[in-house]
């Protein structure tokens, strides 16, 4: 996360009456401790991959229990036929 710090730097002299080399300073710091920071962007697109990976493993078992339930389905269908036909 890119920190502005030309802006900081002037906020820390002209509103909070701080030293320039100590805003220097305090700004480089602030900036080099921010670097691991994510953007809500970022973030945003993390959860959208998640989200999509998420709906398309929920799609993959839906077809599977589908095609489970068809087979036992007709299994049963079968079974009871078969069942019916002797009597």
């Amino acid at each position: 996360m890119a920190l502005n710090k030309l802006a900081f730097h002037n906020v820390l002299v002209q509103e909070m009456d701080a030293p320039s080399s100590s805003a220097e300073k305090l700004a480089d710091l602030v900036d080099e401790s921010t670097d691991d920071l994510v953007t809500k962007h970022d973030l945003a697109l993390a959860q959208a991959e998640i989200l999509t990976s998420f709906h398309e493993e929920m799609n993959r078992m839906l077809k599977w229990m589908v095609g489970l339930g068809l087979i036992v389905g007709g299994g049963l269908i079968g079974l009871l036929a078969a069942l019916v036909a002797k009597l």
